[in-house]
């Protein structure tokens, strides 16, 4: 009894202090509007963005893009956008070229012969982007606001080296879409609000450890500070996690935007078997973590499982009340959070689906563990 009443407290604390309620200080939690602020923040950035075989994205991603970059150059900034064609097999240069006619903002490039991964795409793209801050986005992603690039540089440099964005499914946004697609849906929504969680969590709460190369800002000189890629570029994964870790270890300031204007969205895998490949590469980069974020990451899990073996063997009112104790704290963090996010809180009821998606995770990272491949494309 008394174990579980001290999981139950460590279950609490978790929540409050690491589950992205409350913030240290956020660019969210600065007020401005985005319309007055253009004198005070950066006027030049970068968008970068890596493609292989991505020849059906082009047209989504150009048209994507295009308000946040006229939004950002009208108010007189000056805008490129990176584009790193990486190895690929299909219409993708091709694709690019056609772009860069229509829009001189773009400013594509090729490289063949990398490594499996990102990563020397990236590091192509550093090398090529003219301006100090650089906004990475993946090829299927999308903004959700004209005031995107406003809201992931505001404070570039001043105020934070790298800025931890979030991203969706398209299905969050779309409920129709999220029907069609069943639980895989309902499960990917769920995982990326919860990666977002603790994202926003940890950086909050002064031990930065995770991002997505799907919404994500940094300066060069965080890029130089940390070395670019150099200490793990043998891991195909871990592009954006092991390089942050790899940034706040060289004295890297990190700040997180939450706003719903600077969301992204994006195409997540529309099988079973995708996805799990997927998470099997993003588990990947996990075992190069530094001790201290593996131990750390386990403590929830050990607590969850005190007070689930509580119940099992002791099924009182002690130990259910810890148990319940516990999963409305951790279910109102989860649902304050979502609000901040522009997200409905009643959402958090989706935690009740956190052990399928776990099982899942666990099933990934197992896979991984064998004798398989799993390419980044």
């Amino acid at each position: 009894m008394i174990a579980s009443w001290i999981a139950a407290a460590g279950q609490i604390h978790w929540a409050w202090r690491w589950d992205g309620v409350f913030p240290v200080i956020t660019t969210s939690s600065l007020s401005w509007n985005p319309t007055d602020a253009w004198d005070e923040t950066i006027r030049e950035c970068s968008v970068i963005v890596c493609c292989r075989n991505e020849a059906e994205q082009l047209l989504p991603l150009e048209q994507g893009l295009l308000p946040a970059l006229n939004r950002w150059e009208n108010a007189g900034n000056k805008v490129e956008v990176v584009v790193v064609d990486d190895g690929s097999t299909d219409e993708t240069w091709e694709g690019l070229l056609d772009i860069a006619k229509r829009d001189s903002r773009w400013k594509p490039t090729r490289i063949e012969g990398s490594r499996p991964g990102k990563k020397d795409a990236i590091t192509h793209a550093m090398g090529m982007a003219s301006f100090h801050v650089r906004v990475l986005l993946d090829a299927d992603c999308r903004p959700r606001d004209a005031s995107w690039l406003a809201h992931m540089t505001h404070g570039a440099s001043t105020s934070w080296d790298v800025m931890v964005g979030v991203g969706w499914p398209v299905e969050a946004y779309n409920r129709e879409a999220r029907q069609a697609k069943g639980w895989l849906a309902r499960l990917q929504v769920l995982e990326a609000q919860r990666l977002a969680q603790k994202a926003v969590g940890a950086a909050r709460g002064g031990r930065p450890y995770l991002a997505f190369g799907r919404n994500m800002a940094l300066t060069k000189t965080a890029w130089e500070m940390s070395h670019g890629m150099d200490s793990h570029s043998h891991i195909p994964s871990g592009d954006d996690d092991l390089w942050l870790q790899e940034a706040v270890a060289g004295g890297a300031r990190v700040l997180t935007c939450i706003k719903p204007e600077a969301h992204t969205e994006s195409a997540w895998p529309t099988t079973w078997k995708a996805w799990r490949r997927q998470k099997t590469r993003h588990f990947s980069a996990s075992p190069s973590y530094p001790w201290t974020i593996k131990l750390w990451l386990l403590v929830p899990g050990m607590l969850w499982w005190v007070l689930v073996a509580g119940v099992v063997h002791n099924p009182g009112v002690v130990s259910i009340g810890a148990l319940g104790l516990a999963l409305t704290h951790r279910t109102l963090t989860f649902g304050l959070f979502l609000r901040q996010t522009g997200q409905p809180g009643f959402s958090a009821w989706r935690l009740v689906l956190e052990p399928a998606v776990s099982a899942f995770r666990v099933w990934s990272w197992w896979r991984g563990q064998q004798p398989e491949s799993t390419p980044w494309k």
